[in-house]
């Protein structure tokens, strides 16, 4: 599993995070795989640390990432859904997902 430490949250992201409840827990925002998290509680991540915890459930659930910042923030190693549509994401995932997008284009990030 990789670990990354990105905009003052810890990021963990690999094949094991299927099977491991830890790997999509942040230490802002809490665990994002199994509650949504509060649009306060997301207000609270700057640009950078949204994209991060966005893009790292994609990461942790198989996505293969197409721009340069996602392959050298996540890289591809065992990635298996080039498509962000077929990520098997559960409805936490998808509902987290969506507030953070919804304060990514408010704010412009």
């Amino acid at each position: 599993m990789k670990r990354f430490l990105c905009c003052g949250i810890l990021l963990a992201a690999g094949p094991a995070a299927a099977s491991d409840p830890s790997s999509l827990c942040y230490e802002v925002v809490g665990c994002v795989q199994d509650r949504v998290i509060s649009e306060r509680e997301a207000e609270k991540l700057g640009c950078d640390q949204l994209w991060t915890v966005r893009n790292g459930i994609f990461a942790a659930r198989g996505y293969c990432f197409h721009t340069e910042r996602g392959k050298q923030e996540f890289g591809n190693d065992g990635c298996r859904f080039p498509v962000q549509e077929d990520v098997p994401l559960n409805d936490f995932e998808r509902a987290n997902i969506r507030i953070i997008q919804f304060i990514e284009k408010r704010r412009g990030c």
